[in-house]
């Protein structure tokens, strides 16, 4: 095993394939494609323990902007956090976020993460304190006709991103564009519907339509684009980011909450929800 963490930064071939293939038994994530079409930026780091060239644990960190309520500031974004299976317990996630913060706590910035149900107290240990986000939604009744699918390729998806308004104008990221495309890389792109000159994002889930984006270079009202989206059967729709819309419901998140390490203050407004798209 390395004596420190190295960076991805200093992977070989070797590193980087089996970093890929820890995200996938973990996570059923698929690295490869994205970081082929050469969207792995210096925008993020992993810090990894290895041994004998294989990565058995890692840790990591997306570098973005924060706007909220129209203050920017930069953050550190922590995700793929892993451990093989096997050695699970041996404080090895603990001893690479020792590295990571002596690394780079002299930058002042705050680090934020999606925590999942149970691992809260390991996250508490490494200086994170929980931010509770709710679950945006509407309740709808209506027979709006459905919407035309759209095929959007790679470069579509960045114009997307390049070109559109911020669609939750309380709470986005921008220099994020790298996770942007990760997402496209995860089959994002098979979820795009159009009406008049708007795009949307969004899956149906039984009774209820998940929305994650409303993508136009023109402000656009959210109440047109709830009519639209108010197909026959569906019940409720739910923001995966804060809209500027009047009556909008809150309910405890179904999707964990975020856990945020900084000196003072708050990362994220309350009541807000930070973009599904933004989270890496």
């Amino acid at each position: 095993m390395a004596k420190r963490p190295i960076s991805n930064l200093e992977y070989s071939g070797e590193e980087f394939a089996s970093f890929f293939y820890l995200a996938d038994e973990m996570f059923g994530i698929d690295f490869g494609e994205w970081y082929m079409a050469g969207e792995w930026t210096d925008r993020y780091r992993c810090y990894s323990l290895t041994f004998y060239r294989n990565v058995i644990s890692n840790v990591g960190m997306s570098r973005m902007t924060i706007v909220a309520d129209g203050t920017a500031r930069e953050a550190y974004q922590i995700g793929t956090v892993m451990t093989d299976e096997d050695r699970q317990g041996q404080g090895l996630a603990t001893r690479i976020f020792k590295y990571l913060f002596k690394q780079h706590d002299a930058d002042a910035l705050p680090y934020f993460l999606a925590c999942n149900e149970g691992v809260e107290p390991f996250y508490k240990q490494q200086g994170f304190s929980v931010q509770l986000e709710p679950e945006l939604f509407v309740s709808v009744s209506g027979s709006a006709s459905p919407l035309e699918r759209v095929d959007v390729d790679a470069e579509q998806w960045r114009r997307f991103k390049l070109e559109s308004l911020p669609f939750s104008p309380r709470l986005y990221a921008t220099d994020d564009m790298h996770i942007w495309m990760f997402h496209y890389y995860q089959g994002m792109n098979e979820d795009v519907y159009r009406f008049d000159d708007v795009h949307v994002i969004y899956m149906i889930e039984r009774s209820r339509l998940n929305l994650y984006a409303v993508l136009s270079p023109r402000p656009v009202d959210m109440r047109d684009v709830v009519a639209r989206l108010s197909f026959e059967g569906i019940t409720e729709i739910v923001f995966k980011f804060t809209p500027n819309l009047d009556g909008v419901e809150q309910r405890p998140s179904r999707d964990g909450q975020w856990m945020i390490r900084m000196n003072e203050g708050q990362l994220f407004p309350e009541g807000c929800r930070f973009p599904y798209l933004s989270k890496a």
